[in-house]
């Protein structure tokens, strides 16, 4: 994948991908008819399907351009490695889509769905992780960094096995895909336009096999240090815009009856008039109050002291 469009269509498709994926707990949390329930998961699939099948156009077109040049010998292999990961994910999609009602042609269970999106997401980490041909280049270190969002997705699709039903994990995939697309995006701006890192130049060898490399060794630590302040700055900028969908999917979640009734409510519903007394086992002080019907009353208190001993006390 080389040039700044292939860049600019897969991040774009990885945003459009993680903002279908996030709307899936809130279409599942609103009670929405079943033809409009499934309607999220069909984009998701159909996403993925587009986005694969363009992966596997670009890796050909690659790999026949690279063919005619006699000084690249890898410039035609390059490419090729790239193709088991989109198959893979083209898999993953049409059996998503094919075992969707109400055709369900291939009627296949969603943790067999996310089983085939697990492999689809480890072979992609093993396609970055492997994708060092030159090890001077600064594109190794954003090709590093992308693996972080691919390792979210994979351990959240393993967490989605297991709780299926629970809605964090559904977005810390959304987040994982969000961040690669936000990546893509801006691996394709610092790679293939005057965003580069100053002092670094990319060289082209064929169409699939490229390398930026600097002038100096400091502006090499130069650029792999701005490569991770903008990985942190996208990573903030993530954290953000996760808390803010969290709050949207957690507020349809949380039930307006939570089991409290307003306390005019209760007064309203009582008809008789309540009576409350209080009475202890163990009564320290007593009030004894002894009215003979004059307006002059004699009240005695029986209060212990420090030692336990009670004394009287009389007042008229």
């Amino acid at each position: 994948m080389s040039g700044l469009l292939p860049f600019f269509v897969a991040g774009l498709g990885f945003l459009f991908i993680s903002a279908v994926e996030s709307s899936l707990p809130i279409s599942s949390a609103s009670g929405s008819p079943s033809r409009s329930r499934y309607l999220p998961l069909r984009l998701r699939y159909t996403s993925f399907l587009t986005l694969s099948s363009l992966f596997l156009l670009s890796s050909l077109l690659a790999t026949f351009n690279s063919l005619s040049s006699t000084h690249d010998p890898l410039g035609a292999s390059l490419p090729l490695s790239s193709l088991a990961a989109a198959s893979l994910f083209l898999l993953y999609s049409l059996s998503g889509l094919l075992s969707l009602p109400p055709v369900s042609l291939l009627p296949l269970p969603s943790s067999f769905l996310d089983l085939l999106a697990i492999f689809s997401f480890s072979l992609e980490f093993i396609y970055f992780y492997l994708r060092r041909k030159d090890l001077d280049g600064i594109e190794n270190r954003y090709f590093d960094l992308l693996l972080v969002p691919i390792l979210l997705c994979i351990v959240s699709t393993v967490l989605i096995i297991s709780w299926p039903r629970s809605v964090a994990p559904r977005l810390a995939r959304a987040a994982g895909l969000a961040l690669q697309g936000t990546w893509f995006l801006q691996m394709g701006f610092s790679f293939f336009t005057n965003a580069i890192a100053h002092g670094c130049d990319i060289h082209h060898k064929s169409t699939a096999n490229y390398t930026i490399k600097c002038k100096t060794h400091e502006e090499y630590h130069r650029a792999r240090a701005i490569a991770t302040l903008q990985f942190n700055c996208h990573l903030a900028l993530l954290v953000v815009m996760a808390t803010v969908v969290y709050g949207l999917v957690a507020r349809n979640k949380v039930s307006t009856d939570n089991g409290y009734r307003p306390l005019n409510k209760e007064l309203q519903m009582g008809t008789g008039i309540s009576r409350f007394t209080l009475d202890s086992d163990e009564e320290d002080a007593e009030i004894v109050i002894e009215s003979n019907g004059h307006e002059s009353s004699e009240v005695a208190l029986h209060v212990p002291d420090e030692n336990g001993t009670v004394e009287k006390i009389s007042r008229d």
